[in-house]
């Protein structure tokens, strides 16, 4: 009989489980970052959230193989991993739901995904501006030309003053 590397109270993850685990580790630190560093009025574009969960997925099965073993180090960082995972999940739907704040200094970051979304621009919704949101993103905000006439479409759709 054939014993399994596994103790009893853990079983084997599928592929796509342990692909899915790594991705979250791997994007945790982005989420950590957009949650708690609002000051510095930053984000993460999307295109860096595919790439490090990407590279998570990528890395996964190399990293099992070397966290797969019965040290007390192996188990450790397999549960770390399970936390972070759960943390990057908890975060993102966080940031999903999280409404925007558009009187805070930091207002014009928001501005890039009130257009829609983009690679490289932040994967988070931000629901429809009010008038004065729009004028600070018409100031504010570094738009291609294209996209500043559809800003001055939309400003002229809501029936909000010019800029």
């Amino acid at each position: 009989m054939q014993q399994d590397e596994f103790g009893p109270t853990e079983t084997r993850l599928s592929h796509y489980k342990i692909r899915l685990l790594w991705a979250g580790v791997f994007v945790s630190g982005l989420v950590a970052t957009d949650l708690f560093l609002n000051f510095f009025c930053s984000f993460w574009p999307l295109l860096f959230y595919l790439a490090a969960a990407g590279l998570g997925a990528w890395k996964a099965e190399k990293l099992e193989r070397r966290f797969s073993g019965d040290t007390a180090g192996a188990t450790f960082v397999r549960r770390l991993g399970i936390g972070l995972a759960l943390f990057s999940a908890l975060g993102l739907v966080t940031l999903s739901v999280m409404p925007v704040n558009w009187d805070s200094k930091c207002a014009w970051r928001y501005c890039g995904r009130a257009m829609g979304l983009g690679l490289l621009k932040s994967p988070f919704p931000v629901g429809t501006p009010n008038c004065g949101a729009w004028s600070k993103c018409a100031n504010e905000y570094r738009f291609s030309p294209e996209e500043y006439r559809e800003l001055l479409r939309r400003i002229e759709n809501q029936g909000c003053p010019a800029p």
